[in-house]
């Protein structure tokens, strides 16, 4: 009668010592359950499984006839997870799948992860504030996993789990004054209860912003958090995750004023990830405006692509508000029309200088308007 393998078991101090690696939560990609409690009940104990990478077993999940015996009890094969994903990556049916090289890259990725956090400095610590809005009908959402991987890579860690979430998805896009005023009223509200201050006085002294939502809204965003609190300002790039940095040429950004500038109104056009015409900013103020014009000289979706790319971007929108201030006066009226990634639209808002500059009519672009209209005004 043949005697059924045991398992050999793990030391005590090795167990101990991956529970300290992986701070006590699953290391399965994605997942990151706290496993001493029960999500559902919060009833306390050890919901934990130590997994082999490569099976204990040359007959089990992943198993060699070299490596199975020699890493049996060695920490660089064991991972710590929840019950369920235990499961999962020993069922035969997905062994294909998470093969030993995915398993090392999940246990790395959490390790490094937990070790950056566990080293966290104040200075490092950011306040992480999200955006999310109806676009023209479709419901965009910021996930949070997105968010915490970009953080990561930019080297800051969240001051709190929650965060500050701006949730406009509830409210249904229409391009009237409704919509904008209710979107608008929303999004004060939220910030004048997140920034709060305390009993303790505790201020936060740097944010990470990632919004997703109409050009005017996003600028609005900006406007109302000031440029006051350093921050990072996110960039979305199509079919990608958020980036803060990315190794690439400056992009090309130019200002053109007109020479003759007369009047109380006058119009901004910021052409970066489209163009933006003269006539469509006729048609749509109803007047013949002097034009000030900030344009990239390769327009497209994702033209911006890094914190530097953003700080150009600011000095020349800076630059410009000061000259239209100058020339036509604080009590001038900036028809502000553009075709911009997120990104630019909170900057735009954040370099208003409240009572200072002029006040800045947001356009709103649509087909189902044709062309753009006025949305929000703010100053």
């Amino acid at each position: 009668m043949k005697h059924k393998l045991q398992r050999p078991k793990i030391p005590t101090s090795t167990q101990l010592r991956l529970w300290v690696l992986a701070a006590g939560r699953c290391e399965f990609q994605g997942c990151n359950d706290l496993l001493l409690h029960d999500d559902l009940t919060l009833s306390e104990g050890n919901y934990s499984n130590i997994s082999h990478i490569i099976s204990w077993t040359p007959t089990g999940p992943r198993g060699d006839a070299v490596l199975s015996p020699k890493l049996a009890k060695d920490i660089s094969n064991l991972m710590l997870m929840c019950q369920k994903h235990a499961k999962l990556i020993d069922d035969k049916k997905y062994i294909p799948f998470y093969t030993a090289e995915k398993l090392l890259m999940f246990k790395k990725m959490h390790e490094e992860r937990i070790g950056i956090q566990t080293e966290i400095q104040a200075a490092r610590k950011t306040l992480v504030l999200r955006l999310e809005s109806n676009i023209r009908g479709r419901k965009v959402q910021v996930a949070q996993p997105d968010v915490y991987s970009a953080l990561l890579e930019a080297g800051r860690y969240p001051a709190d789990e929650k965060g500050v979430l701006i949730d406009l998805t509830g409210i249904k896009y229409a391009p009237d004054k409704a919509f904008w005023d209710t979107s608008a009223r929303q999004i004060e509200a939220e910030l004048a209860s997140a920034f709060r201050v305390g009993n303790d006085g505790a201020r936060h002294s740097h944010l990470s912003i990632f919004a997703l939502a109409p050009i005017p809204l996003l600028a609005y965003l900006g406007f109302r958090l000031g440029n006051t609190v350093p921050a990072d300002i996110y960039i979305k790039m199509r079919g990608r995750n958020w980036l803060l940095q990315q190794k690439t040429p400056r992009a090309q950004l130019s200002a053109r004023r007109p020479k003759r500038a007369r009047g109380k109104h006058v119009a901004l056009s910021i052409a970066i990830s489209g163009s933006v015409s003269s006539s469509s900013i006729y048609k749509a103020t109803g007047m013949r405006l002097p034009i000030y014009e900030i344009k990239i000289r390769r327009p497209g979706l994702d033209s911006i692509r890094s914190a530097e790319d953003l700080e150009v971007f600011r000095e020349l929108y800076r630059s410009v508000m000061d000259e239209i201030r100058e020339r036509h006066g604080k009590k001038a009226r900036v028809h502000l029309l553009a075709a911009i990634p997120s990104c630019v639209a909170v900057v735009c808002g954040r370099e208003i200088l409240h009572g200072v500059d002029p006040k800045v009519i947001l356009y709103e672009h649509g087909t189902q308007f044709s062309g753009f209209m006025p949305a929000i005004t703010i100053n």
